[in-house]
């Protein structure tokens, strides 16, 4: 996958993909030795960042970015190891309801299973994957330079709990930005309480309750610290989310809606406030099993809306999608 998708992709599918993470939730059993997910996705996106280097790379004043639009092609994949007992796996790649997490990365996993129906997961995320932005989003009237930015980390989680209906992340990274450039244009304070190089802690309790045979109901709640080396770029971010999934006959629906506010540490020195936002989105998910009779075979779809309103305007992000692609396990 070339950057610029990676990139389209980390700034639409965090919140997008909370609907895949709906159908994901649904028990897949397990099945003995050597199986792989595969999945291959087009589709067409749209979107407002400031931090979206598909942009203009010269900007003249601090009013709402440009809307950028792209078509992309997405392969998506994981291969995994699971033992004889069925209690044990090992697993490496990237997956479809891995996204839901607000990450496009390759991660390196093992899953237990335990008596009670519950499973831990421990995984790494070594940042092989890399998306683009630019080193300085502030330098006006002159062209910005673009750099690339990794997330290293590690998670845990518990699924079932005790054989319960909720499930618990524990999640903890790294977000590293090559050459951070931002606020060069001012003096050193500027510069240092505008940098975006920070450690990232996320904890979310999930919640997945039954209403029938069919359908079902996910809520969620999550904490988001981003523990930026720059005070005005650190923030606490609070989530909630609710999704309903419906399974009628080879088909599933995921509909979700997902609410954030996210509020910084410092007053941001070049906008003279200290930023607040309010994060929301909309989507559906759909997956069609078996078409057309093809044995391990899925058709996947995601519609998406995501909005985020900021105090700040220069802030202010949008962004729309489109998916629609096979899915083949094995």
């Amino acid at each position: 996958m070339t950057k610029r998708y990676a990139n389209a992709l980390c700034i639409l599918l965090p919140a997008a993909c909370l609907s895949t993470q709906a159908l994901a939730n649904q028990p897949q059993p397990w099945s003995a030795g050597f199986n792989a997910d595969i999945s291959v996705l087009a589709g067409y996106t749209q979107s407002t960042s400031p931090f979206n280097t598909d942009g203009s790379s010269t900007i003249s004043d601090f009013g709402k970015a440009d809307s950028e639009s792209n078509f992309l092609v997405a392969p998506l994949g994981t291969i995994s190891y699971t033992t004889q007992d069925l209690n044990n796996q090992i697993y490496f790649g990237t997956s479809r309801s891995d996204l839901a997490f607000g990450r496009f990365h390759l991660e390196l996993g093992y899953k237990r299973k335990l008596e009670d129906n519950s499973t831990l997961v421990f995984s790494y995320v070594p940042g092989l994957i890399s998306s683009e932005t630019w080193q300085d989003p502030y330098l006006r009237d002159q062209p910005r330079a673009k750099t690339d930015s990794k997330i290293k980390g590690l998670r845990f989680q518990y699924n079932q709990i005790l054989g319960s209906n909720f499930s618990l992340e524990l999640s903890g990274g790294n977000q590293d930005i090559d050459d951070e450039k931002s606020g060069q244009s001012y003096n050193s304070e500027t510069q240092k309480l505008l940098n975006r190089q920070s450690d990232i802690y996320f904890a979310e309790l999930t919640h997945f309750q039954p209403l029938s045979r069919t359908q079902f109901l996910r809520t969620a709640l999550n904490y988001t610290r981003n523990n930026a080396d720059g005070d005005a770029m650190a923030s606490d971010g609070y989530g909630a989310e609710i999704g309903i999934v419906q399974a009628i006959n080879k088909a599933s629906f995921a509909l979700t809606f997902s609410y954030s506010y996210v509020d910084f540490d410092e007053q941001n020195p070049i906008f003279t406030r200290t930023q607040q936002d309010d994060r929301w989105g909309v989507f559906l998910a759909s997956q069609y099993n078996e078409p057309m009779g093809w044995e391990n075979w899925n058709l996947v779809s995601l519609i998406g809306y995501n909005q985020s309103n900021s105090n700040i305007t220069f802030y202010d992000e949008e962004s729309l999608l489109f998916t629609v692609g096979m899915n083949y396990r094995f």
